[in-house]
């Protein structure tokens, strides 16, 4: 008999112990799921706090277009501007004269720039300009001077891992967001 109370009680103690070590199992298992979820949120809210101010960035760089001129030649008011006193498609960017400070459009290709977003993230920026002509209801790049230049900028993180991605099996890949404009120049006499 003392053997049989022991059996049972000792079933019952394996029982309540099997019992309690699947509850734990169970509430370890959400948790795990839960804090992994919450980690994805997380992650992704931030991916795309950082995206949207990399836009912001794009935008004030666009903004600041309209405080250059067009081309060197159109500083000039005494003069009419001929489509072959623009400058040359090859040679724009910074001009001799402008001491490396940018004045006109064409000063912008091929700059690079880094931009402290109000988070304190430090994007670089990079600039691009060409003329383009509207072929087929597309903008497309010219190599003659044309009234029409496209400045395209380029904005991405400069972190490691990067704060604006996508993922690949797994793995973030850095995203560069573009933006052009095509900026035309109007005269009137």
């Amino acid at each position: 008999m003392r053997l049989s109370a022991w059996w049972r009680s000792h079933n019952v103690n394996t029982a309540q112990s099997l019992l309690t070590l699947g509850a734990l199992i169970l509430v370890s298992v959400l948790s795990l799921n839960f804090y992994r979820q919450n980690n994805y949120v997380s992650g992704s809210l931030d991916n795309d706090r950082f995206r949207v101010e990399a836009l912001s960035v794009l935008t004030s760089q666009v903004e600041q277009l309209s405080q250059y001129y067009f081309d060197e030649v159109s500083t000039d008011t005494g003069c009419y501007k001929r489509l072959e006193d623009m400058t040359a498609p090859l040679a724009l960017g910074f001009e001799v004269n402008d001491s490396g400070l940018v004045d006109d459009i064409d000063d912008l290709r091929g700059m690079s720039l880094d931009q402290v977003g109000i988070s304190g993230v430090i994007y670089r920026v990079n600039a691009n300009v060409d003329y383009v002509t509207l072929s087929n209801s597309r903008f497309t790049a010219s190599n003659q001077r044309q009234y029409h230049k496209r400045v395209t900028f380029s904005v991405c993180d400069r972190y490691n891992p990067p704060l604006i991605y996508h993922t690949v099996d797994d793995q973030h890949v850095r995203d560069t967001l573009r933006m052009s404009v095509i900026i035309s120049y109007w005269f009137y006499n």
